[in-house]
């Protein structure tokens, strides 16, 4: 007969069990839950799920690792979704990843060092929907990108630095980000000559800069030594140079607004650029504002700008073989400025409201013809609506403010009208346009002053019908 173990002893051993059964389960369940938590593993309801699909859900980095150690631990070509949420910076991004906030401006990545925020180094990454709070002002852009293929999307930047640099990098989209200097008193203090570029390109080829808003900027997008990009759709105020280009061949600046930056486009060194369809106006608080500045520009096709309100509406300076048509230049101060230019075609553009519709000097080879100037009275014999006499453009006060600049006070005075008026030496040397049109029928911008004038004709027509029968029946009467 086998003997019993005490009570006591068979109760210590049901402890033990109990506690070794607790034990593994800490094991199975209470470790592996922080463990997939630590690797910012995620399942839709928040809890743990190892990874797959290429998917990365990372939560707030207070609850888990940082966002670098995140990006680090990830895979090349993984999604890393950002809850809202703060998240430290600096980063840096070496591998093909894309970075993304779960709802748009919620996620923010705050930098207060002296380096960049947001460091990409690899192809293939994209980022999109975070802000970026970088408002320490310092040299090192809060973006800087040297890698291919890289996109940049609905990102909102704060700086007190440059906005995006793109450099040594190809075949990459920028687009529908707001770009702005910080409102901290400190970045508030920097003048504008030593502000930071909204999107500054340096030897980046093929790149897409769409849809963007940039503010109060040293420039808005600088281009330099950067070919076949294209600048689209994008809305720049507040800056120097709404967008400048430098050392570029093959550039399409197309359908961007720009309004009271110093100036709004400015073309240097650069050929076979298209600037097409761009909205330039109110840069006019600086003496040295223009709508749009073409300065050693080559084989440029400008045409169906509108260039409202500026100081000086076109200014073209030692450039060659350009085309300015179909633009609409009116409410400037001057219109159209030349000097030292040739071999341009200018035709069919509206100069209209301007103060003066045009100075030049030293351009008279020049192919103008089929402008409308407002301020021109002509003669058209034949009714073929040009002018049998051509427009000149008078270069007296041209060359007087060249020699002496402090006369531009004295711009359109009476007492310069007049001198100018008697100024009538060597006029075969004028820049002249040979047929001036009679009336702005058909050029751009005009289609809705037709309409108003047929309108208002139309209403003058029934008043007076109204009137003339008002007459009648009070003859009538009496």
């Amino acid at each position: 007969m086998m003997k019993q173990k005490p009570h006591g002893v068979r109760e210590a051993h049901l402890k033990m069990l109990i506690l070794l059964l607790l034990a593994i389960s800490l094991l199975l369940f209470g470790v592996e839950q922080p463990l997939a938590s630590s690797l910012g593993l995620h399942d839709d309801a928040g809890t743990s799920l190892t990874r797959d699909g290429n998917a990365v859900l990372a939560s707030a980095e207070q609850s888990g690792p940082s966002l670098q150690e995140r990006i680090d631990s990830a895979s090349a070509g993984d999604t890393i979704m950002l809850p809202p949420g703060q998240y430290a910076g600096p980063l840096t991004i070496s591998k093909p990843l894309r970075l993304e906030a779960e709802r748009e401006g919620t996620a923010v990545l705050f930098n207060d060092t002296e380096t960049t925020a947001l460091h990409i180094t690899a192809d293939q990454v994209a980022v999109a929907g975070l802000q970026l709070k970088d408002e320490m002002v310092k040299q090192a852009p809060s973006v800087l990108v040297a890698g291919d293929g890289v996109v940049l999307e609905k990102l909102h930047i704060q700086t007190a630095s440059y906005g995006i640099v793109l450099q040594d990098a190809a075949d990459g989209t920028v687009r529908s980000n707001k770009i702005e200097w910080s409102d901290l008193k400190a970045a508030q203090a920097v003048p504008l000559a030593r502000k930071g570029n909204g999107i500054d390109l340096f030897n980046t080829q093929r790149m897409q800069l769409t849809a963007n808003t940039i503010q109060r900027m040293h420039d808005g997008i600088y281009v330099e030594n950067s070919d076949d990009v294209q600048v689209a759709g994008n809305q720049i105020g507040s800056s120097r140079y709404g967008i400048h280009l430098m050392y570029t061949k093959s550039g399409d600046i197309r359908e961007n607004t720009g309004e009271s930056n110093i100036t709004g486009a400015m073309i240097m060194a650069s050929r076979d650029v298209q600037l097409v369809d761009n909205t330039f106006h109110k840069q006019n608080e600086n003496v040295n504002s223009q709508g749009i500045l073409l300065f050693d520009a080559h084989n440029v096709n400008m045409a169906r700008n509108d260039v409202q309100g500026n100081r000086v509406g076109l200014y073209i300076e030692q450039s060659l073989n350009n085309t300015i048509s179909a633009n609409k230049l009116t409410g400037n101060f001057i219109g159209l400025q030349l000097l030292d230019a040739e071999q341009n075609r200018i035709h069919g553009n509206l100069f209209s409201g301007n103060v003066a519709d045009a100075q030049a000097q030293n351009s008279a080879n020049n192919d103008i013809a089929e402008n409308f100037w407002d301020a021109f009275q002509g003669i058209d014999a034949n009714g073929d609506g040009k002018s049998d006499i051509g427009y000149a453009v008078n270069p007296f006060f041209a060359g007087l403010i060249k020699k002496r600049p402090a006369f531009q006070l004295f711009f359109h005075s009476p007492g310069m009208v007049f001198l100018e008026s008697l100024y009538q030496s060597d006029r075969t040397l004028w820049t002249k346009d040979y047929a001036p049109l009679m009336s702005p029928a058909g050029l751009p911008g005009t289609e809705k002053q037709s309409q108003s004038g047929t309108m208002t004709g139309l209403i003058g027509l029934i008043l007076a019908g109204v009137s003339l029968l008002i007459i009648i029946m009070a003859r009538r009467r009496t």
